[in-house]
């Protein structure tokens, strides 16, 4: 054998493979290599934190420049047109509206009112089904999904919101078998607590996952972030009788 032959190259070992950049495609097709499974969500971000799976960017578009200026000419005269015209018609509407919505809430009959005597039954049935979704996908990469309670996970507020939703369900029930104003006050507090902490988890979630390459958001956490909104609502609306009605419901 020659020599120019004797010194062929030798294949990359795990750790400069390991050291290279690739997509999500080829990692992903590495690592079943390499462990003969799916990676999980948590092995992924490593390797995304690691640098080992390039992230993907768009290509710049050479014609954004030319709609950001246009967008700020379009800008400018729209905050001209608003200071002339605009502001002064949105004070008057205001005014109009408060007077309208100060009416509907001494209306018995109004649809504000109607809506109100409904939230005893619309909280908990939004409370329940944001519990539900905590146990459906809220991401998948590559065919395996998970949810708020998934192993694979590091840090997770399932519990948390989980804890908030059945305590919102505890003082509805209480508000509609006992009548009494300390639960209205909590079932109140409650549902904008529970809410506010789903809408955050939620609606955040679904921003960090679309940032990643090759994971996709699932149905668990886009049900979550519009009953959390419910909840909240809800909430706001229980605590909204309260100052109609300040003399009901004294049983505490």
């Amino acid at each position: 054998m020659s020599e120019n032959q004797s010194q062929a190259p030798e294949p990359q070992s795990r750790e400069q493979h390991a050291g290279q950049t690739m997509s999500a495609e080829q990692w992903a097709a590495a690592f079943q290599q390499e462990h003969h499974r799916e990676p999980t969500m948590a092995e992924y971000q490593e390797a995304l934190r690691l640098g080992h799976v390039a992230s993907e960017r768009r290509p710049r578009d050479p014609s954004i420049q030319q709609m950001a200026d246009g967008a700020r000419q379009v800008a400018a005269g729209a905050r001209n047109l608003y200071e002339a015209k605009v502001a002064p018609a949105a004070q008057s509407a205001a005014h109009s509206a408060k007077a309208a919505f100060d009416e509907q809430r001494q209306d018995p009959k109004s649809s504000l009112q109607l809506w109100i005597t409904r939230v005893p039954l619309i909280l908990p049935a939004a409370a329940f089904l944001s519990i539900i979704s905590l146990f459906l996908p809220i991401a998948s990469i590559r065919r395996v999904s998970v949810n708020f309670f998934s192993r694979q996970l590091e840090q997770s507020d399932g519990g948390i919101i989980l804890f908030l939703m059945l305590v919102v369900i505890g003082s509805s029930i209480a508000t509609l078998v006992m009548k009494a104003k300390w639960a209205r006050i909590t079932t109140g507090a409650s549902g904008v607590a529970a809410g506010l902490v789903g809408m955050i988890n939620g609606f955040g979630n679904m921003a960090s996952i679309s940032s990643l390459s090759g994971a996709s958001i699932g149905i668990g956490l886009v049900i979550l972030a519009l009953l959390s909104v419910v909840v909240a609502a809800c909430g706001v609306l229980v605590l909204m009788s309260l100052r109609r009605a300040p003399n009901t419901a004294q049983n505490e």
